[in-house]
Formats: structure tokens, C-alpha cells, sequence
């Protein structure tokens, strides 16, 4: 395990290409996101990210700030009905996630296919599991499991090439309406070449699973901690009260929230979605006196990062201010909940958009409690998760 950040940097950044995905993560994670940016290597990556760099420019985010506005105001008055019973909020915001990554992603203002998706997405999870045979055999040598994901990607290609179908069929704009007329334009800037079909189906694949589970756990444990620290909560429902979060103002109210901004950069410190990144040690090497042989498993645990003694001042208070605009940097090499590097996520942005304008959205509208007092904590497995199901009670807020 690497906690030094001149360690991680040599790892993540200077040295990256020593240190790849492990074979059981691509065995899992292969049958969904195929080939795409999350598991290709080498010259195939280098195309890939800067085709897709362009996509998810700055001055591309009102175009996927429209969605998620459009998603969060569709959510209000689903939880509003509730009328203070209480809710599992993180049901309700993997759904609105899932939502907004296929919302974003295909802009088609009927999803019929959303629940196709939903289901898909929740029996890949079952699939995502590793086994026992899965840790012992090679790569190349497909176990039983592998049959069963080949089935499924067989499937869910099937179902991601009839949602591209209809969007296809679907009436054309000048300009782009979603990340998939982005992906559609895009270009090689070295080559001129496009991404055809089974690449953007790669793609799809990628930008769902990749985005969706991580952004419902950065929404939960955000609305997790404004209704543990109520002075917090009514910092942000002040920040937000005036604030027009329709969908033409989205991308443009963004730079009105720079402390529900803050509360997500810090929720995002205490519970990084990703608890650890491991790589294989491709070469041999050495960093300073640490001998890393061929084959090692290297991990980086964002969790132990981010609560580090020496890194940090007071590492396990939720303290939003850490993130303001005029607060010092965060140590370089210790805050990495999109890791870092050229393999940073490519979507970090867009994210903590999504996560900025839904929290504004729901804190505009509800206060919002714990329901009972169990404590609530993370269970880490692929993603810090909680433990259980855990009740919330939303009041609604006046305007």
C-alpha cells in the first residue's frame, strides 16, 4: 500500500504505464464497458481519451446541465409525495444516477428503455462478483462465471444497439443535444477517425457504469452528512433559496454554489465511492527504499488518504469550508476520489456538476433528517457503501 504522495505520484503519474488494471478487474468489469476508456491500454487508450477529451470540455457542460436539472426536477415531486414518511434515499438516488447518465447520455425525453437499463445495470452487479475460480485462473482461460458474463454482454450489447437505433431514428438538431451526439462528432485530432459502432456501444457502456453507482453514492453520503449537521444543511438551503436551477439556467448556476460545491468535494474526502485502486506492477522497480517486484499488487486507498494524520488537519470532522474558493489547496497526491494522473476520470467534471445541481435541487425544496438513530456505517466493497438501508424524512421547505 503507497500513502506517500511522492510514492503515488511516481505510481499514478510519472510511472503509469508500470502500473495496469488487475486481471479480476478486467475479467468483471470487461462484459459491460468491453474495450472502452476504462480497461483499454497502450495506443488504444491514447485514441480513445483524446477523441472523447473534447466531449467533456468545460463549455460542454450546460448541454449535460439541462439533463440533470430536468432529472432532479422530475424527482421533487415523487419524493414530495412521500409526505415525511420516510425514505431510502439511496434507492431514490441510484435510480435518479441511473437516470441522469442515460438521460445525458441519449436525451431521449421518453426513456422507455430506462427500466431495460435499470435491470441490466442491477444483474451486472450480480456478475461483478469475483470467485474463488475467477482469482485462480488466468486471463485467458474463460471459468465457468465467464460464461454466464459472456451472456450477459451478448445481451446488454443487444439492448445498448436498440437504444442506439432509436436515437438515431430520432429527429437531428443542429446542435448536439447529448453526450452521444458529442461521441457521434468526435474525431481523432491525430488521425480524423471516428468511433463506429462497437466502440461507441464501448463507450455507452463505460459512461454508465462508470458514472451512475459512484454519483448516487457521492449523493447519498453528501445528503447523509447535511442531515447529520444542520448547520451545514442550512448554509447550503441559504446559498440555494434564490438560486434558478431550471434547466436553461443550470450550466450557468453552477458558479452560484461554490459552498454546495464545497459540501461535495468534502463528502467526497470522507467517503471516496472508490475506497482503493489497485494496479499490477507491470517491470520491476524501485520507489525510494520500496522494492515493487513484477506482478505485485499495488493499492492506493483514497480512504486511507483522505482521513491521513499527517495530511490533514482535523481529518475526520466534516468541514465543508476545506473546499472553498479562498481555502488552501488540498495536499497534492492525497485527494484523489477520481484518481489522478493521465487515467484521471475523464468525466470529474460532469460529476461534480451532477452532484452539485441535485443536492441544490433537493436542499431547495426539503429539509432533510435522519429518521432513527443507528449509526451509518460504510461497508466497503467495490464502493463505499452504507451498511444498510437507512431511512431519511424530507420536510418540505418554504419558498
Amino acid at each position: 500500500m503507497l500513502n506517500r504522495p511522492d510514492m503515488i505520484h511516481r505510481a499514478l503519474v510519472e510511472n503509469h504505464r508500470n502500473y495496469r488494471r488487475t486481471d479480476i478487474a478486467i475479467r468483471l468489469l470487461r462484459p459491460l464497458v468491453g474495450d472502452g476508456l476504462l480497461l483499454s491500454t497502450g495506443e488504444n487508450w491514447k485514441r480513445q481519451r483524446r477523441t472523447m477529451a473534447p466531449a467533456f470540455a468545460p463549455k460542454m457542460l450546460p448541454i449535460l446541465a439541462r439533463h440533470i436539472a430536468q432529472c432532479a426536477d422530475e424527482v421533487v415531486p415523487v419524493l414530495a409525495a412521500r409526505d415525511g414518511t420516510p425514505v431510502d434515499l439511496l434507492t431514490e438516488m441510484q435510480a435518479l444516477a441511473l437516470k441522469i447518465a442515460a438521460r445525458s447520455m441519449f436525451s431521449l425525453e421518453t426513456w422507455e428503455y430506462g427500466p431495460a437499463v435499470q435491470r441490466e445495470v442491477t444483474r451486472f452487479k450480480h456478475y461483478a462478483r469475483p470467485h474463488f475460480s475467477d482469482l485462480l485462473t488466468p486471463l485467458p482461460l474463460p471459468t465457468f462465471h465467464d460464461i454466464a458474463r459472456a451472456r450477459f454482454r451478448h445481451q446488454w450489447s443487444a439492448l445498448v444497439d436498440r437504444i442506439i437505433d432509436a436515437r438515431e431514428r430520432a429527429p437531428n438538431d443542429d446542435e448536439p443535444r447529448d453526450l452521444f451526439d458529442l461521441l457521434c462528432a468526435a474525431r481523432d485530432p491525430e488521425g480524423g477517425a471516428a468511433f463506429n459502432r462497437a466502440e461507441l456501444r464501448d463507450q455507452v457502456g463505460t459512461m454508465i457504469v462508470a458514472g451512475h453507482e459512484t454519483s448516487a453514492l457521492t449523493l447519498f453520503w453528501s445528503i447523509y452528512l447535511l442531515a447529520s449537521a444542520p448547520a451545514e444543511q442550512e448554509a447550503v438551503a441559504a446559498e440555494v433559496r434564490d438560486v434558478d436551477l431550471s434547466a436553461a439556467a443550470a450550466g450557468k448556476a453552477l458558479d452560484a454554489l461554490p459552498y454546495t460545491r464545497a459540501v461535495i468535494n468534502e463528502a467526497l474526502r470522507l467517503y471516496p465511492p472508490a475506497w482503493m485502486l489497485v494496479r499490477r506492477c507491470v517491470e520491476p522497480e524501485q520507489i525510494d527504499e520500496l522494492i515493487i517486484r513484477r506482478g505485485t499488487h499495488v493499492v492506493i486507498s483514497p480512504w486511507v488518504l483522505h482521513r491521513h494524520r499527517r495530511l490533514w488537519q482535523n481529518p475526520d470532522a466534516f468541514d465543508p469550508s476545506r473546499f472553498l474558493p479562498n481555502a488552501p489547496a488540498a495536499p497534492q497526491f492525497a485527494y484523489l476520489p477520481f484518481g489522478t494522473g493521465p487515467r484521471v476520470c475523464i468525466g470529474a467534471q460532469f460529476a461534480l456538476a451532477e452532484a452539485t445541481l441535485v443536492i441544490a435541487r433537493l436542499l431547495q425544496s426539503f429539509f432533510v433528517e435522519l429518521a432513527d438513530n443507528r449509526p451509518v456505517r460504510p461497508r466497503a466493497i467495490m464502493t463505499t457503501a452504507p451498511e444498510h438501508a437507512v431511512p431519511f424524512r424530507l420536510k418540505p421547505r418554504k419558498r
